[in-house]
Formats: C-alpha cells, structure tokens, sequence
C-alpha cells in the first residue's frame, strides 16, 4: 500500500467533513461553474482521483455516465454511497486504482466506446510523480474533440504566501515553488508533486490545445484557513468570492489560486 493510498483510507471518515467549510464549498461551486459549461448530458466521462464522490454525484447529476476512479477503498465506498443515496448509482462505475494503473485498467475492461472528457479535480493528480499515464489514457481513450479539465494544486498561491510571509515562515511561504514537498495528511506525510499547467501539456503532446486556464482561490484561501477565513466580515467574504469567480480567468492572475484548473482539447484528425 502506497504512503498517499494509506492516508487517504485513513482522512475518508472526515473528509467530508473537512471539505464542509465555507472556503472549501466556494472553490468547489467555482469548479462546479466551469463543469457545467464543459460536460453535457449523454458525455461519458473519465474521473481521475474521485475522492468522496462530490464532483462524481455533481456531474452525473449533469446527466453524464461517469466511470470514476481512486486508489482509496474507503474514499469509493464513500462515492458509492453518495451516488446511491442520491439515485445516481446507476450512472457512475468505480474503478479501484490510481492514475499510475489506469493506462492498463482501462486497456483490460476495454473501454472502446471511449469518452467525452476526462476530469481530475483539486489535486489529485498532486499525489502523481508522473503525468505521463495521463498521456497514454488520453491519446488511447478520449475522443477526437473531447476535452480534459485537470485540477491542479496551484505552484503559486496568493493566500498561502501572505499568510506564511506575515507569519515568518518563508520557507512554507515558498514551498510551493519546488517541485515536490511532503505534507501532512492524517498524520502522515504524503509525497505531493507540483506539476506545471505546461507539464499537463507536455503530457499530452501537439494532439492537444489548451483553450483555459482557470484559478481557484485566488482570493478565496485554501481550506486549512477556515478559521482566519471565518474572522474576515461576511460582505468581504462574499465581495472576495465574487472577485474570485471574475479575476480567476485573468491571465497572470489565474496563477495565484490554491488550485488552477486547466482544459485541453483534443484536436480532431484531418483527412483532407
């Protein structure tokens, strides 16, 4: 069992939870803005790190066939549930792996059909050394035209490095900068990979065009500062996350959320 796949079994019970706080619900409901405009019902759709399964009910509730995936049983027995709880059990399938198998899980089950998007969501993909099975599952099983919307931790984020800078810890103000870092989930320290919006597209190949690049929690902070979040008034509250769902898609500024979303399209083959 991996280091990550442990501490995720472990986080599961209080995950949801945890992703209840305000801070955490308006990142989400921004990702959720984005999907809306990006997946279309009948889309079959590839999730890549499905957690709990609250962007998994979200987009089978937009009336796509999901097949999600995660190395975590006790994060899918918690997606399982939802989607049963919700009456969406019948539009999702589980898959019990992590992006480093999905290449051959996918190539064993046979997945001709193919599908219409793949989404990964706030982070996933982080826990990840390597983007490159990112590459094989999308040049072997995502349509021509289909699309990939890739949630990462964001290598620059506003929030965090005022709050450690006022703080004087420049080096967790800074940590984001490298290219990995070990932290702490569930008491266990977890390898965490900050990919690049370029190492997606360096992943995929020419095959791909980038058409946006979104940042989540700009001025909305990452989750493990509820607390100081909460003390801010709710009118400034509510004004910054309305700056957040504008200045998100600005470029430059699109680089300093907790997370960047970014979307690649598959370009369709030329016979003429």
């Amino acid at each position: 069992m991996t280091t990550a796949r442990l501490a995720f079994d472990r986080l599961a019970p209080a995950y949801d939870a945890l992703a209840s706080g305000e801070a955490f619900q308006l990142q989400r409901k921004q990702t959720h803005r984005l999907l809306s405009r990006w997946i279309r019902s009948g889309f079959r759709v590839l999730e890549i790190g499905c957690g709990t399964g609250a962007d998994t009910e979200f987009l089978a509730g937009l009336g796509a066939r999901v097949v999600a995936c995660d190395p975590s049983e006790e994060m899918l027995s918690r997606t399982k549930r939802r989607l049963e709880a919700a009456g969406l059990g019948d539009r999702a399938g589980i898959l019990s792996c992590g992006l480093q198998d999905l290449p051959q899980f996918l190539d064993a089950l046979d997945h001709s059909e193919g599908f219409d998007a793949i989404v990964s969501n706030f982070g996933a993909l982080n826990c990840a050394p390597s983007l490159a099975p990112l590459g094989v599952i999308a040049c072997r099983h995502l349509r021509a035209g289909g699309a990939m919307a890739i949630g990462l931790m964001g290598r620059s984020c506003l929030w965090e490095a005022i709050y450690f800078t006022a703080r004087g810890d420049r080096q967790k103000a800074a940590r984001r900068r490298a290219d990995k870092a070990d932290l702490p989930v569930a008491g266990i320290d977890v390898p965490t990979f900050y990919h690049r919006t370029s190492d997606v597209g360096a992943s995929l190949g020419e095959g791909f065009v980038r058409d946006a690049v979104v940042g989540i929690g700009v001025m909305v902070p990452p989750p493990y500062l509820e607390p100081r979040w909460r003390q801010v008034p709710a009118v400034l509250r509510r004004a910054a996350a309305g700056v957040d769902r504008i200045a998100g898609s600005w470029p430059l500024i699109n680089q300093l959320g907790d997370h960047t979303m970014s979307r690649w399209v598959k370009r369709r083959v030329s016979h003429g």
